[in-house]
């Protein structure tokens, strides 16, 4: 009689448990969705202070990267934003693996992708800790990856380490901080993950503090290149205080990352002319084209194959310490924030001062020796 009066209070107990963490559970659940909607609120508001409330505070990386992505909602009209949270998965009370599916409007273009997003309770409440990746650490990076992706994170890890000692070696400078790669298994969803505005998928992106970003490609080569083209834009904008005009930063990037890896005879005057003719850029046009918003593949690789070219005659011209005497001169005004089209106008500004001064001639003269040079 006792034992089967024990067995029920301990039946009820276990009945109230399993009842107080299903609504304890449902509770969490609620406060997330009420996380997701107060971001999607804060877009559809513009509202930055209210979408940076939602981020997690220890993580500066992501904090600059978010910056980022929200300063480009300011800057554009994005229309119909929405995000769905098709799963809430509690990974402990602290927290969460939540599938999101993120679908706007932009230009008239209907864009939608889904990802995984990690939420960690910060202070009592939740907040966005960024996407869910794992993680594998070599001596100078750290590769963010989805579980899916391993092996191409495997890959990164593999050759991240040579490409930052190619870059040291043929810049000359050091890398002084430990470098963040993350890894987007698909490139729509690093596309968005960077700007909703931009226009075209890309291979890579880096922005200064934030990390390098990539997607899934077949081999450890072409991480290698991507890599070694973005650590340039990381050593460059650090040393020139982000002062460095979009297509500057661009030809650095192409002459002392993208040429090393290519045949001799892909970057020839000759080979130029014969890709590109009378479509061949000047500094003047360059200055006033923002890369972002080009869709056409052959305007997109005359951008960068111009503005390699460039830097390459100015190389030829004056040598490489003089051009690395622009980037540090540049370096000595104020530090820019934004992303390199956010910057470009007072960067294009700072550029044409410094030139004179570093290389002994002026922005027009420096396009006129350049174009005279394609026509001997």
């Amino acid at each position: 009689m006792i034992k089967r009066k024990f067995s029920g209070v301990l039946f009820f107990i276990i009945i109230l448990l399993l009842f107080g963490c299903g609504n304890q559970d449902q509770k969490v659940k609620q406060e997330i969705t009420a996380l997701i909607q107060a971001q999607e609120t804060a877009v559809r508001q513009k509202d930055m202070e209210g979408y940076m409330d939602t981020i997690v505070s220890q993580d500066d990386t992501y904090r600059a990267e978010k910056n980022s992505w929200m300063r480009d909602i300011l800057l554009n009209d994005i229309e119909e934003y929405k995000l769905k949270v098709r799963s809430i998965e509690l990974i402990h009370k602290n927290e969460a693996k939540v599938q999101i599916q993120q679908q706007y409007t932009y230009n008239g273009e209907a864009y939608q992708v889904q990802f995984p997003l990690r939420l960690v309770r910060e202070n009592q409440q939740w907040r966005d800790g960024d996407l869910f990746f794992e993680t594998i650490d070599t001596e100078n990076f750290q590769i963010q990856y989805f579980s899916p992706s391993k092996k191409y994170a495997a890959m990164i890890a593999e050759v991240c380490e040579a490409a930052r000692q190619n870059i040291i070696n043929r810049f000359g400078e050091d890398l002084q901080d430990r470098t963040f790669i993350k890894l987007y298994q698909d490139r729509e969803l690093l596309r968005q993950s960077v700007k909703l505005s931009f226009q075209w998928q890309f291979a890579g992106w880096y922005e200064y503090p934030e990390s390098i970003k990539t997607s899934e490609f077949p081999d450890t080569e072409t991480y290698r290149m991507i890599i070694e083209h973005e650590l340039l834009h990381k050593l460059t904008i650090q040393a020139s205080n982000n002062n460095l005009p979009y297509w500057f930063s661009e030809g650095l990037a192409v002459y002392y990352a993208n040429i090393p890896n290519e045949p001799e005879e892909d970057y020839t005057k000759e080979r130029y002319l014969s890709n590109y003719g009378e479509d061949a850029l000047t500094i003047g046009l360059l200055e006033n084209i923002n890369l972002e918003t080009l869709v056409e593949d052959r305007e997109i690789s005359n951008y960068y194959d111009s503005s390699g070219m460039i830097v390459k005659f100015m190389v030829e011209r004056f040598g490489p310490e003089k051009v690395k005497a622009v980037v540090k001169a540049l370096g000595q005004y104020p530090y820019q924030a934004g992303t390199g089209a956010e910057v470009n106008q007072g960067a294009v500004e700072r550029f044409r001062e410094v030139l004179p001064k570093t290389l002994g001639v002026t922005v027009e003269e420096l396009d006129m020796a350049w174009q005279k040079s394609l026509q001997q």
